[in-house]
């Protein structure tokens, strides 16, 4: 029980699991704490173990579990694609079916109406003639991934299965087509009819629930005030203290620690037998799931970007474009992450990089408590670096 969870978290696997094997674990939980402390597995380990599915749990196939999402699964899918056609290997394999189910188990039967019709920007059919719609093309993925649970395939299958879910993973597979991340108010509704359904264990993940509409956050509040029987939700956040203090009072909460980059290049040495040392995951998955293009623009964006800081200047529009059109694709995790450390190191060079690294500090922080856009951030950093405050 919770195997995956120990492999990162041991100590609060532990304590989980006893309260799990108790029957002592609340029907409404809290996993808090930053980017890729394992949140999200702790999450899916409980719900499988809690539905009684622990079997199914390395291939993530179950109809108990509902996944609400808001993060942007891309880079870390196409780090999977990437993985699975260099290694070839039954670690990647199952890799690959862990990465994208973690976003189809969105694609649930309780939902699947609120989609009706609403088009995919796959144009590709498979036999069945499914790829049409969004729920249609999840559904042509999700055939791919029962076949790779089947074992390897032969080698000359390897490059057009990689293929054929590289143009399947478009980027509204990974939003559902929402304009913005996080479950809606219709979303939590029908959410909450599917939960009071039957006597069966069932079991819901809730991402960032902070982010929420208003409208969201209430209807969520009333499904915590009125919990369904056989029901268990799991509330993860990166910042919990953003959370309505109504809601948090509703909620046995688990802080996860942030990983040390020597525990995750553990990890990633274990599983992929790549023992290169990275800071964080993103990191990993951004190697992985970019090619040498991204890459480069990337660390172009990052460059230009920090150098105007340092120097107190505003970007050009131009370089705004070139900036921001590059994150708004790839995301600005592993930009947020590389533009920290490089106004770190310089740091003691002077006082401009004082200056920016702590105007740089201030607006993340505001991005951080006040639910402000990354792209409005990063702007504020570079105005406030150039205003000769």
């Amino acid at each position: 029980m919770l195997e995956a969870l120990s492999r990162t978290q041991g100590t609060l696997a532990d304590e989980i699991r006893m309260l799990i094997a108790e029957e002592r674990l609340p029907g409404a939980v809290l996993f808090g704490g930053p980017k890729g402390s394992s949140k999200l597995t702790a999450a899916l380990d409980a719900s499988f173990a809690l539905t009684g599915e622990e079997q199914l749990r390395s291939v993530l196939r179950s109809r108990s579990v509902l996944y609400l999402s808001s993060r942007n699964m891309r880079v870390e899918t196409e780090a999977a694609i990437s993985l699975f056609r260099k290694q070839r290997t039954e670690r990647s394999r199952m890799f690959l079916i862990d990465t994208v189910r973690r976003t189809l188990l969105q694609y649930h039967g309780a939902i699947a109406p609120l989609y009706d019709g609403k088009k995919s920007s796959v144009r590709i059919r498979d036999e069945e003639g499914r790829g049409g719609s969004l729920f249609s093309n999840a559904q042509a993925i999700d055939a791919i991934m029962l076949s790779l649970e089947d074992g390897m395939p032969e080698e000359n299958e390897i490059d057009r299965i990689a293929s054929t879910l590289q143009q399947r993973t478009a980027d509204d597979f990974f939003t559902m087509g929402k304009k913005t991340p996080g479950a809606t108010i219709d979303e939590i509704r029908a959410v909450q009819d599917w939960l009071e359904e039957g006597s069966d264990e069932k079991c819901v993940i809730i991402e960032n629930p902070e982010d929420f509409t208003e409208g969201a956050k209430n209807s969520m509040l009333k499904m915590l005030e009125e919990p369904p029987m056989h029901s268990h939700l799991f509330l993860i956040s990166e910042h919990p203290a953003r959370i309505l203090p109504t809601i948090l009072s509703r909620l046995r909460r688990f802080q996860f620690p942030e990983l040390s980059a020597a525990a995750v290049s553990s990890f990633i040495g274990e599983t992929f037998a790549i023992y290169t040392s990275y800071p964080s995951f993103s990191s990993f998955f951004f190697e992985e799931g970019t090619d040498e293009d991204d890459r480069r623009k990337t660390d172009e964006a990052v460059s230009l970007y920090s150098s105007a800081l340092l120097a107190g200047k505003m970007l050009t529009l131009d370089q705004e474009n070139e900036v921001f059109g590059i994150l708004d694709r790839l995301g600005y995790g592993i930009f947020r992450e590389r533009v920290t450390e490089r106004i770190g190191e310089e740091i003691g060079r002077g006082t401009s990089a004082q200056k920016a690294w702590s105007v740089l500090s201030s607006a993340l922080r505001s991005a951080d408590t006040y639910n402000m856009s990354m792209r409005t951030a990063l702007d504020l950093a570079l105005r406030e670096a150039s205003s000769g405050k």
